[in-house]
């Protein structure tokens, strides 16, 4: 009975690990994509 909860525990703590990672990494394209002027270099408009 021990090793099956165990293995259960096992189960739901890694797939809410893996859910947090996946919501942070959503959460910062997001954010990236809203405030690119932080994050992406600016791009000079004088060289044609």
């Amino acid at each position: 009975m021990k090793r099956i909860y165990k293995k259960i525990i096992f189960i739901i703590s890694a797939i809410a690990l893996f859910s947090v990672i996946v919501g942070v990494v959503k959460y910062s394209l997001t954010y990236i994509e809203n405030n690119p002027e932080k994050y992406l270099p600016a791009q000079k408009k004088d060289k044609n």
